[in-house]
């Protein structure tokens, strides 16, 4: 006697539930990630074999090729920018400055952006820099 079989049944996993939970996932992230938009001058930063990103929370000044200075979003001159540091300083939790300088920036501008700073109240000073690229030939 033959028993009749029973009807066999095509197995699938439903994954439609995954593929929302994978593009919710995606959309919290590309919503809640903040985009760091510089505000700085266009500058070539000079490259080191240790440098690293400043904190966001330190002061930052910038200075162009032709010693211009940027400081907080705006173009300043060197007579403002004590003022403008000072006030920045007393209300940055670390009184540090990053100075970012263009490779080809005269040195004297940045001997005296960083003696501003010292004056201004800064306990310590940063010149930013980037990571040398592997086809530079090391």
């Amino acid at each position: 006697m033959e028993f009749p079989r029973p009807p066999r049944r095509d197995v699938r996993i439903d994954i439609s539930a995954l593929i929302d939970v994978v593009f919710l996932l995606l959309i919290f992230f590309a919503v809640s990630t903040t985009f760091l938009e510089s505000t700085g001058l266009d500058l070539e930063l000079p490259s080191a074999d240790t440098s690293a990103a400043p904190e966001s929370r330190d002061v930052t000044v910038w200075i162009g090729e032709e010693g211009n200075l940027r400081f907080d979003g705006r173009d300043l001159q060197l007579a403002d920018l004590e003022t403008d540091l000072k006030a920045a300083l007393e209300q940055a939790e670390r009184k540090f400055v990053v100075i970012m300088a263009d490779r080809n920036a005269r040195l004297e501008r940045v001997v005296q952006v960083m003696d501003l700073a010292r004056k201004s109240g800064a306990v310590g000073l940063t010149i930013a820099s980037k990571e040398p690229s592997s086809d530079a030939g090391h």
